[in-house]
């Protein structure tokens, strides 16, 4: 049956480009050719006569009806609604409606313009997932991501900073970066290669906890510039590494150190001996350099009626003899089982001798515990040699160190020999 199209008096409608429809009875009577187009509609027969009903979303048919009857019966003009319609080929927009009353042959009604909103609608829908994206991926990092003002001024950080610093992110927000800082001129280091090369990766710093610890961390970062092109702040992640370079320094330790006595390993003891020999070369006037190598007499016999622990003990107790008679500058370390170099800076031979002889004193008076309530006494062997102008190599040092050893041992043991 076909329904006549009531058109309202002003034709002019048929030349806007926004949508106005008339609404009598709950049905479209009039639809101007935008919102036809709109519609999808390949004549106005399609909508003219049809209920409002059959193009509204049905979870929002009874808000947008609340809204037309508003309109007729009172004689007021609705604010704009958004809603959801369905277009003669069935594509759903979002539409924004303004509707007031309308009167034609005295008949009420209801005069409705929209505009479709649909683009802005799937806009704000991807601006909300990406917003809701990345709260999510702040909120489950690990590391902390922060983003400061040109003046460093703290205007974001992630909630990983609860984990990291014990501060809820909005108590830090607000605040200068380098306030958590414990030295400042770490913070400005950090903003000087920034600024210098745009970026920085892996840069080391330190940050003190809300506990006042403080931790190593790691930071990643860049900076970022305004529209004319000028320095507007930084932005990035840093990462706690307290455990990392704890473990550093611990592999450190273990790489320079010996782990029973504590003093120099081996190989660090010769790279400090191959260190002074390369200084003297490069200098004209050469400064004496003397090295002591100190080897406990009868050592096996500890470790065979007593046990390695006991051994062990004794070692250490050696190591805190020698340390409590050589020389502050004097280095020490141990070579391997009871052999240990002591390398002695500005020690001419007859200085080296005396500070042999001393430890050698030292050792012989100390008692030496080996059991509960048994004790006993040790001695130790020296060689002392001195390094000459042609030494290149802690090698030709050692060798006459070794053989001055090999003379103490003949000669009774516990003696400097050089």
């Amino acid at each position: 049956m076909h329904v006549p199209r009531l058109i309202p008096e002003a034709a002019w409608l048929e030349q806007l480009s926004a949508s106005v429809i008339v609404i009598i009875d709950g049905k479209l009577r009039y639809a101007n050719a935008a919102a036809l187009c709109l519609l999808q509609a390949e004549s106005p027969d399609e909508v003219i006569g049809h209920a409002v009903t059959d193009f509204i979303h049905p979870l929002d048919v009874s808000r947008v009806l609340a809204r037309i009857r508003r309109a007729q019966s009172e004689a007021v003009t609705n604010p704009a609604t958004e809603f959801r319609i369905y277009t003669c080929r069935r594509r759903l927009l979002v539409l924004a409606m303004t509707s007031t009353h309308f009167e034609h042959g005295g008949q009420a009604g209801v005069l409705a313009t929209f505009l479709d909103m649909s683009e802005r609608a799937a806009m704000e829908t991807r601006l909300r997932e990406t917003d809701e994206n990345f709260q999510r991926m702040m909120n489950t990092m690990q590391d902390v991501f922060y983003r400061t003002d040109a003046q460093g001024i703290t205007r974001y950080v992630c909630p990983a900073v609860k984990n990291v610093l014990g501060y809820e992110a909005q108590e830090i927000i607000g605040l200068p970066a380098g306030a958590f800082y414990p030295d400042p001129s770490e913070r400005e280091a950090l903003i000087a290669a920034i600024r210098q090369h745009g970026a920085v990766h892996d840069f080391p710093g330190r940050m003190r906890r809300k506990d006042g610890a403080i931790i190593d961390i790691s930071i990643s970062t860049h900076a970022l510039f305004d529209e004319q092109g000028q320095y507007a702040g930084v932005e990035g992640i840093w990462r706690d590494i307290t455990e990392r370079k704890r473990m550093e320094r611990e592999l450190e330790r273990l790489a320079t150190y010996d782990t029973l006595t504590g003093l120099l390993n081996r190989r660090c003891i010769i790279e400090q001996l191959e260190q002074a020999l390369m200084q003297r070369a490069d200098r004209r006037a050469q400064r004496p350099l003397a090295v002591l190598l100190l080897d406990l007499d009868h050592f096996k016999r500890v470790n065979d009626g007593h046990g390695h622990a006991v051994g062990d003990r004794v070692l250490r107790q050696f190591a805190d003899v020698v340390l409590a008679q050589k020389r502050a500058p004097d280095v020490f370390g141990r070579l391997g089982g009871e052999e240990f170099l002591l390398l002695l800076h500005d020690a001419d031979e007859a200085t080296a001798r005396q500070v042999g002889e001393r430890i050698r004193q030292a050792v012989e008076s100390t008692l030496i515990a080996l059991a509960p309530g048994e004790t006993t006494r040790l001695t130790v062997s020296v060689g002392l040699a001195q390094a000459d102008p042609a030494d290149r190599s802690p090698s030709a040092v050692l060798e006459r160190a070794d053989r001055a050893l090999y003379k103490a041992k003949h000669r009774g043991r516990n003696c400097v020999c050089a």
